[in-house]
């Protein structure tokens, strides 16, 4: 018999897990992960089978897409009243496995986050004018959690604005870049047409230019220097680093980011992520180099007060998330 200390996961703990990590942001929408529930244990599954060669040659921001959803699979297990721990395989396509067992009540914290799981969205247009409070910035880098990420406001935004500049020209130009991005746009007339749940939907995409684009396209405005300039210093920008390029350490990004995120989802405020400049060869070697950064970007976060909703992405149905474990298999 088990004892309470043990206790498998209930059915409709199950589904609230797998709720809440579908709802992860991810790159392109790709959603790149499943889970496996063993008992207490809850293993997030990374999919090899989603590959963007063109964005993501590395798989960097695939892990950072899992780390995201391995926040709010840990906000959920808390939120469910479990107590967790969470290890980290070293091979093997399971990236992390969050233990579980029965716990008290979180921390009033975890639990606005974990309930602004479904309202977060991303953000890709142009905020109201003003940067956000000092007090809501200070308690947006207090949620990273993560003791190997750094969160940083980035310093001189004029050599910023000149390096993301020329990396927005590269990419506008990148034809295989483009026909890859627009394989994932969910157009209406193209993949949301054939059904797709997954993709970036057009509508969320706009025609603003950088940093609202996020996301560069052949008719993305490229504005010029100053003029990006003046534009990065009118928002929010948070910088995430990490010591190193390991597995663990895009993980940690990921949980870092999206805590984050969800932290500024509780403050009212909208948010999207800079990743595509990132990929670019020697980018970010120049970005440490020239900012002085604490360590190896590898996420931009913009934040800011919304000017009107951002519309939902489209999720994969809740019963393909779910894997089951094969007795006596990998683990």
């Amino acid at each position: 018999m088990k004892t309470s200390a043990t206790a498998d996961l209930a059915p409709f703990e199950t589904a609230a897990l797998v709720r809440a990590v579908s709802r992860a942001p991810s790159v392109h929408n790709s959603q790149p992960w499943r889970l496996r529930v063993r008992g207490a244990d809850v293993d997030l599954v990374e999919r090899a089978d989603v590959v963007l060669p063109w964005h993501d040659p590395e798989g960097r921001d695939r892990l950072l897409s899992c780390g995201a959803a391995l926040a709010n699979l840990q906000l959920a297990a808390q939120a469910l009243r479990r107590e967790i721990s969470t290890s980290f395989p070293s091979d093997g396509d399971v990236a992390a496995t969050v233990h579980t067992r029965p716990g008290g009540a979180p921390a009033l914290a975890e639990l606005a986050r974990y309930y602004a799981i479904g309202r977060r969205r991303s953000y890709r247009r142009e905020f109201a004018p003003g940067r956000i409070r000092d007090e809501d910035l200070a308690e947006l880098l207090d949620a990273v959690g993560e003791p190997t990420v750094r969160a940083v406001v980035p310093p001189h935004v004029e050599t910023l604005a000149e390096l993301l500049g020329f990396a927005t020209r590269v990419f506008r130009a990148d034809t295989a870049y483009q026909r890859e991005l627009d394989a994932w746009t969910a157009h209406t007339f193209g993949r949301r047409a054939l059904g797709a749940v997954d993709g970036v939907p057009e509508a969320a995409l706009g025609d603003a230019p950088l940093p609202a684009a996020g996301l560069v396209r052949r008719t993305t405005p490229v504005p010029d220097d100053v003029r990006l300039a003046e534009r990065l210093a009118a928002e929010t920008l948070i910088v995430f680093c990490t010591d190193d390029d390991t597995r663990r350490a895009h993980l940690a990004a990921g949980v870092a980011l999206q805590r984050v995120w969800l932290e500024a989802t509780v403050h009212g405020l909208a948010g999207s992520v800079l990743t595509q400049p990132l990929h670019l060869a020697g980018f970010r070697e120049h970005v440490v180099a020239r900012l002085g950064l604490p360590g190896l970007p590898q996420a931009i976060f913009r934040c800011g007060q919304p000017v009107s909703a951002a519309p939902p992405s489209p999720r994969l149905p809740l019963s393909d998330l779910l894997v089951q474990d094969v007795p006596g298999g990998p683990r």
